[in-house]
C-alpha cells in the first residue's frame, strides 16, 4: 500500500495534513466524514491522530472568557432607564394638555348651537378624553423609544467591551497560534513533547522539541511580568543541571510563547519555568512555576 492509495476519497498524506484540524474539530462536515471514513478503512495506524489528541486538554483552556465590567453595565442600563422614564412622562403630559382638534367644516355646519348661561361666554372649553388613535400613537411612540434605547445600550456595551478586551484578544490569538506551532513541531518524526503543569501556583502549557533541537513553548495562566522580569525556560537532563533555553515576558492576557534552537534534550528531559528578575539568568530562581517531562510519542 502506498501513501497515494485512497481510502474514503483521501490519501494518507492528505489525512496527515488534515490531522491537526481534525482533532480540533475545525473541519467542515464533508471533510470530517472523509477523514473518518479513511481512518476506518485504511490499514495504516495513523498514530498522528492519537498523538495530537493528547494536546486537547491544553487547547480547551487556551481562550479565557472575559466579561465586561458589571459596574459599567449597571451604570449604562440605569442611565438608559432614567432617560426612558423621562421621555414617557413628557409624552403623557403633552398628550393631556394638547388643545382639542378643530372639527371639520361640514361637521361644524351640521352641529346644533350650544346654549350658554349668561356670563359664561368666556368659560374654558373642557379638555376632551384621548381617542383610541391618540392612545395607539402614544403606545407606538413608547415602544419605539424602548427599542431605540435598547439598541443604543447594546451598541454601547459592545463598543466598551471591544475596547477593554482588544489587547487580551490579540494576546489570546497569538497564544493559539503558538499552540498550533507546538502541535506542528510535535508532529515531526523524532520530536519530544511535554505538558507543563503548575507547581503549587498557576501556569500550564505545552512544549515540543524537534530532532534538530528547536523548542517551541506556549504557556497560559501566568502572572504578568513587570519591569525587566522574564519567565525563563530550563532543560534539566539526566545530570540534573538546569540549562537555560529561552525567556519571554507576559502581559495582561496572562499568556506567553517562546521559541529557541540548539537545545540538547532526550527522552525524559524535564522542562521547567521560573520567574527571573531579568534576562540572562545562569541558575533558576526558586520556586519553579511550571514543569513537565519531555517524552517521545508513539
Amino acid at each position: 500500500m502506498t501513501d497515494q492509495q485512497r481510502y474514503g476519497g483521501l490519501t494518507c498524506d492528505e489525512v496527515r495534513d488534515l490531522a491537526g484540524s481534525f482533532v480540533l474539530g475545525a473541519l467542515d462536515a464533508d471533510a470530517e466524514a472523509a477523514v473518518r471514513e479513511h481512518l476506518a478503512s485504511c490499514p495504516e495506524a495513523h498514530d498522528e491522530i492519537e498523538e495530537l489528541s493528547g494536546a486537547l486538554p491544553v487547547l480547551a483552556a487556551s481562550a479565557p472568557v472575559v466579561e465586561p465590567p458589571t459596574a459599567l453595565k449597571a451604570r449604562v442600563l440605569a442611565a438608559a432607564q432614567a432617560d426612558l422614564d423621562e421621555r414617557i412622562a413628557a409624552s403623557v403630559v403633552t398628550a393631556a394638555t394638547a388643545p382639542a382638534a378643530t372639527a371639520p367644516a361640514a361637521t361644524t355646519a351640521a352641529a346644533a348651537p350650544i346654549a350658554t348661561a349668561p356670563g359664561a361666554a368666556n368659560a374654558a372649553e373642557p379638555v376632551p378624553f384621548p381617542t383610541q388613535a391618540d392612545s395607539e400613537r402614544r403606545r407606538r411612540s413608547t415602544v419605539s423609544w424602548v427599542l431605540a434605547i435598547a439598541a443604543v445600550v447594546a451598541i454601547a456595551l459592545l463598543g466598551v467591551s471591544n475596547l477593554l478586551l482588544r489587547s487580551q484578544l490579540d494576546q489570546s490569538q497569538a497564544y493559539q497560534q503558538s499552540v498550533q506551532a507546538v502541535i506542528d513541531s510535535a508532529s515531526k518524526p523524532g520530536s519530544l513533547t511535554a505538558v507543563l503543569t503548575a507547581s503549587g501556583g498557576s501556569g500550564t502549557g505545552l512544549a515540543a522539541i524537534d530532532s534538530t533541537g528547536a523548542v517551541t513553548m506556549a504557556m497560559q495562566d501566568l502572572a504578568p511580568t513587570s519591569g525587566q522580569q522574564v519567565y525563563e525556560a530550563w532543560a534539566i537532563g539526566g545530570d540534573g543541571v538546569p540549562v537555560p533555553i529561552g525567556s519571554f515576558q507576559v502581559g495582561n492576557g496572562r499568556t506567553g510563547t517562546m521559541s529557541a534552537s540548539g537545545v540538547t534534550a532526550s527522552n525524559g528531559t524535564v522542562l521547567a519555568l521560573t520567574l527571573e528578575a531579568g534576562p540572562g539568568a545562569k541558575a533558576p530562581t526558586l520556586p519553579i512555576i511550571s514543569k513537565g517531562v519531555a517524552t517521545a510519542q508513539g
